[in-house]
């Protein structure tokens, strides 16, 4: 059953220039929207109000819909050539993963650890001098190895400032 208003309009019917001005579109437009099947026309040039907005309404609809789904297919287009880049980088040697920088600069701070113990005994026979030196040592590498699981921690949750590492 129709509702009050579509039966007040059903004896009403707009023009084409009725409807395009009315929507504040072309003669053209208005077709194109007839052809896609978006507005129904009642006679040939002459359209219901109601179906007049409907239509327009789900053609702004349809199109919002295409804009939404091009802005996923976008989005995973870039992510996929993300991943392509990184992969490319990685093999190129210009991209390391995290936990494999982290295991170089261990491996790297421990030989100089291990360079740097033998040090005292070869400058000096003085016992008291030479456990000074050694832990004088001892605290720079404890400080270094801070520095490195500080800087690894922040590489891991991506919190570190690349810009900023000289500076502290």
């Amino acid at each position: 059953m129709a509702s009050e208003p579509e039966k007040q309009q059903a004896g009403q019917r707009l023009t084409l220039p009725q409807a395009a001005a009315l929507v504040q579109k072309s003669d053209m437009w208005i077709r194109g929207l007839v052809r896609d099947g978006f507005i129904h026309q009642e006679k040939r040039g002459e359209y219901m109000p109601v179906n007049l907005i409907r239509g327009v309404i789900a053609y702004y609809e349809s199109k919002l819909t295409e804009a939404t789904k091009s802005a996923t297919a976008t989005k995973a287009t870039e992510a996929r050539t993300r991943e392509i880049e990184l992969r490319t980088a990685e093999r190129a040697r210009k991209l390391i993963p995290v936990e494999d920088s982290l295991m170089i600069t261990s491996e790297i701070a421990q030989s100089a650890r291990a360079e740097f113990a033998g040090l005292p005994a070869r400058l000096t026979r003085d016992l008291e001098t030479r456990r000074a030196m050694e832990a004088a040592i001892d605290e720079i590498f404890q400080r270094l190895a801070q520095k490195i699981g500080e800087r690894g921690e922040a590489l891991r949750t991506g919190s570190v400032d690349l810009d900023t590492i000289g500076e502290g």
